[in-house]
């Protein structure tokens, strides 16, 4: 939503309630103001979004400051001051606005006095590093503060460690905020929050063991006061479990601060692209809560002037952040002027470029976000200067998740919550932020309802439940704190255990085929095949440095082939099963049958979805409808086996595994009926490594696909699955477990038609019919021609 500005007059804010007082203690920097304001400022009616406060002068002192400054932009407003924004406690009007005393006094309100709230959406960010100074009293009346001696440098460290112990009973630091009278050795000393997050005005969450605290030395402090200025820092931080990305975006961002020589500085747009709820625009936030510049944003619903407008005011209100978030969607294709927009565009950035030429500083920063970068941003916009930089944000790894998931309310046991997020950061492989968000949202709701319920059960144990000390305001007769318990329910591992067979990661929706639960056991025989698929998983999780000492490139491509109904699609379904890896299965026919383009940019997706997402598998059945040989490749007579589209497909399948052999931790597996009809570039090492012949069952096998039907099914004494496994020489497995179907139906027809209970179940009689009657579709042929094609292209 766009940024909206409201004006309120401030109100006294009654503290009575115990509730009200933690919170005044915990998180003193919030904003009251009513329900209806709220929804209207924020979009919602959940408190806690980042607001920005600007204390409004009366029309004569905004005269006079206008007259002294007749060079700024004339505005009734003074001092930018970060907020969060909450639903009022009590009955407010529209037009007032509460906070608390110290928060007010910090910003230099008083009541009765008016403020703009702007809406600056998300939430308040973490704190990396806050700094504090001595305050030290200066008149005349405080003769035992005027005495004491400043602080030296040998003990300041002592007393950071005292005050982030003081700061860990805070959720929210802010700027002036102060700590008084604390006491450790010698006289009483105060402090005050100069600076959050590099931000005289700067506000965040406190983390207790992760926010570094630092005392300013007094004569730095003394000079770094004079030389401060409103503007913030041009930096992103407090953003946990995107370490490298970040870093290369404030790399990115000081260009426009560092002070270098003009001819040197280069001034590209930046674009952040990756997959769904990986933080695009959590990103675009953080940038416009660095306050550095006046923050502008274009929406895809913008009109063409609006846009031309929009970096027209950025230029004139340097320095400034331009930001476009979705920016597939502002130059979508079926957008009627959309190459004016992108023209517009093109235009702007080149004329903000300019700026250098003509000696000028340029500082307005352009950042787009979208889902793919080679893809939606055209070539116009990748010129020099234009959106030239890019950052990719990728799916977060296990450490990243394991942050992420660590800067969630998480509602567990204190003791359990390392062994649980090293539990969930091991699991959930795929998952993004939005979707461990989701993760933890599930699992707190399963806590809800199963903790009335266990609670129902144990009435009698209420004593026992787990408490929170709640600390009352008035100490009790002999002096000490009162605490006051009450019951609180956590979540349990095995509520996280539920969560997650419900939330799916976000990235595997669409093209992610659950295989069926099948395992090597439930394939009768080949052994030779499992052992190749076991080694294939092996190598696809194997450490790099094992690898190295046996492989320059590890195999990564297997080609199943052989005749129908061996069982080539249930050995990959059964690898998928017990190895674990992220399954991603498609059918080569269903490919060709999207519009044109489409196919190839869906095996582009398929490949980057399996990287992200490593340990990962993709499986192509019937892989000769994409692969076919192309034109000139021993076909007599010249003619194509593949189509133009399917041409596309397979040269976008060549370009994909030809940077495959640097990848790690991706397996491309493939099955095919008819080997023969593939194109011989797909066979060559690099691609498809290892070519591994499903045969048909031979006897042994055949006894174990009888044996293991013997196990499921009600056969009678009489069956004799060696003679059986005899008499099904040449069959597929396929065509045997259809016997059995066969058979199974006769003996059925025979219970429900017999006038007492039939408990002979399957008999020899009915298995020895349904071999005869079965044709066999594995020919002699057949197995030549593999045979004929092992010798040209197999690898022993």
């Amino acid at each position: 939503m766009k940024e909206k500005t409201l004006e309120f007059r401030i109100r006294k804010l009654h503290v009575n309630t115990d509730v009200e007082k933690r919170l005044q203690k915990k998180q003193p920097s919030r904003v009251y103001v009513n329900e209806d304001i709220l929804i209207e400022l924020t979009g919602g009616k959940d408190g806690g979004k980042v607001v920005y406060l600007e204390k409004v002068l009366p029309s004569s002192a905004s005269a006079s400051a206008s007259a002294s400054a007749p060079d700024t932009t004339t505005t009734a407003t003074l001092g930018r001051r970060e907020a969060t924004l909450w639903k009022a406690p009590e009955k407010l009007d529209k037009a007032v606005t509460q906070m608390y005393d110290a928060f007010r006094d910090a910003c230099g309100y008083k009541l009765g006095e008016h403020v703009k709230i702007t809406s600056a959406g998300g939430l308040l960010p973490d704190a990396d590093e806050v700094v504090l100074e001595e305050l030290v009293a200066q008149d005349d009346a405080a003769q035992d503060s005027a005495s004491i001696e400043p602080l030296v440098a040998s003990d300041i460290p002592g007393w950071e460690v005292f005050l982030s112990g003081r700061m860990s009973l805070v959720d929210h630091i802010y700027s002036g905020m102060m700590f008084k009278n604390v006491f450790v050795r010698g006289p009483e000393r105060t402090f005050v929050v100069s600076s959050v997050n590099g931000r005289p005005a700067g506000n965040a969450r406190y983390l207790d063991r992760k926010t570094v605290l630092r005392i300013a030395d007094p004569a730095a402090a003394a000079a770094e006061t004079d030389a401060a200025a409103p503007q913030g820092k041009l930096r992103v931080t407090g953003i946990r479990g995107m370490d490298t990305p970040v870093k290369k975006l404030n790399n990115l961002l000081s260009c426009f601060t560092k002070d270098v020589p003009l001819r040197m500085r280069r001034y590209p747009a930046i674009a952040i692209h990756g997959g769904h709820g990986t933080g695009k625009t959590m990103l675009l936030n953080a940038i416009a809560n660095t306050r550095w510049g006046t923050v502008f944003r274009i929406q895809f619903k913008d009109k063409l002037a609006e846009i031309q407008d929009v970096f027209q005011k950025a230029r004139l209100q340097q320095p400034s952040i331009i930001l476009i978030d979705q920016i597939e969607r502002l130059i979508d294709k079926e957008r009627n002027n959309r190459v004016a927009v992108i023209q517009a565009i093109c235009e702007a950035l080149d004329g903000l470029n300019e700026l250098k030429l003509k000696g000028e500083r340029h500082q307005v920063v352009v950042v787009a976000a979208c889902l793919d970068y080679t893809a939606d941003i055209p070539d116009d916009l990748k010129e020099p200067g234009r959106f030239a930089s890019e950052i990719y944000l990728p799916l977060p790894d296990v450490d990243g998740r394991r942050e992420i998931l660590a800067a969630l309310d998480m509602c567990v046991a204190p003791e359990k919550e390392q062994e649980l997020l090293c539990h969930l950061s091991e699991r959930t492989h795929a998952y993004n932020g939005k979707d461990l968000q989701r993760l933890v949202d599930e699992a707190c709701m399963l806590g809800c309802i199963r903790a009335p319920e266990e609670e129902e059960e144990k009435k009698k144990e209420t004593e026992q439940a787990e408490t929170i000390p709640t600390v009352s305001e008035a100490p009790g007769a002999d002096g000490d704190v009162q605490i006051k318990s009450s019951p609180i329910h956590y979540v349990s591992p095995e509520d996280y255990d539920e969560a997650l067979r419900v939330v799916r990661p976000s990235a595997m929706h669409d093209i992610n085929l659950k295989p069926p639960p099948i395992h090597f056991d439930d394939i009768g025989g080949q052994e030779s095949v499992k052992r190749s698929l076991r080694r294939a998983v092996r190598l696809s999780t194997e450490s790099v440095d094992v690898l190295q000492k046996y492989f320059e490139h590890p195999p990564k491509g297997f080609l199943l082939y052989g005749p129908p109904g061996c069982s080539k699609t249930m050995a990959a379904q059964a690898m998928a099963t017990e190895s674990g890896l992220n399954f991603f299965a498609v059918k080569g026919a269903e490919l060709l049958n999207m519009y044109v383009g489409e196919s190839e940019r869906a095996v582009r997706r398929l490949f980057q979805r399996a990287r992200e997402v490593a340990p990962s598998m993709i499986f192509f059945d019937e892989i000769d409808s994409i692969a076919g040989q192309r034109q000139g490749f021993g076909q007599k007579g010249g003619g194509s086996s593949t189509s133009h589209g399917g041409l596309n497909v397979l040269t976008t399948l060549l370009n994909e595994m030809d940077g495959f052999e640097a990848l790690q931790g991706v397996v491309v597996l493939a099955a095919t009926n008819r080997p023969q009809a593939l194109d011989p570039a797909l066979l060559r090492p690099g691609r498809f490594d290892e070519l591994i012949y499903v045969s048909p069952p031979d006897e042994e096998a055949r006894k174990a696909i009888f044996r293991g039907v013997a196990d499921k099914r009600r056969m009678n004494e009489d069956v004799d699955i060696d003679a059986l496994a005899r008499d099904t020489d040449g069959y597929s497995g396929a065509e045997i477990k259809g016997i059995c179907a066969v058979a199974g139906v006769a003996a059925y027809d025979r219970y429900v038609n017999a006038w007492e209970d039939d408990d002979t179940g399957i008999m020899m009689h009915d298995l020895v019919y349904a071999i005869q009657s079965q044709k066999q579709q594995i020919t002699i042929d057949m197995i030549k021609g593999f045979e004929d094609w092992e010798k040209q292209f197999r690898r022993h």
